[in-house]
């Protein structure tokens, strides 16, 4: 599995935002950063499963798969453009995806 979601800048300030929460309970710290965790897990596997499915597609010259896994790379691109806020014990958090 990839570890990009651990190397990216842009992970790293948002659990740092978790960190500098004012009034902020340890449980809604912990639950942020566990969903914060597996949203980026999640994400970052399915992009890194389809591009690999893509890239065997082009060896085997399989032009209808690699129109299927590229839709379904585009559509997961698309869902994630805006990024995902994730809420807990009345704390938000936006995340960001590249």
């Amino acid at each position: 599995m990839s570890n990009q979601f651990a190397m990216d800048k842009e992970v790293l300030k948002q659990l740092e935002i978790i960190k500098s929460l004012q009034k902020r309970s340890q449980a809604a710290v912990y639950s942020l950063y566990a969903q914060a965790v597996l949203e980026y897990s999640l994400y970052y596997h399915k992009k890194d499963q389809l591009l690999h499915l893509i890239d065997e597609a082009l060896v085997k010259r399989d032009e209808e798969q690699f129109m299927s896994l590229t839709n379904d790379y585009a559509a997961l691109l698309n869902e994630h453009k805006d990024g995902k806020t994730i809420y807990d014990h009345g704390f938000k958090l936006h995340l960001t995806f590249q």
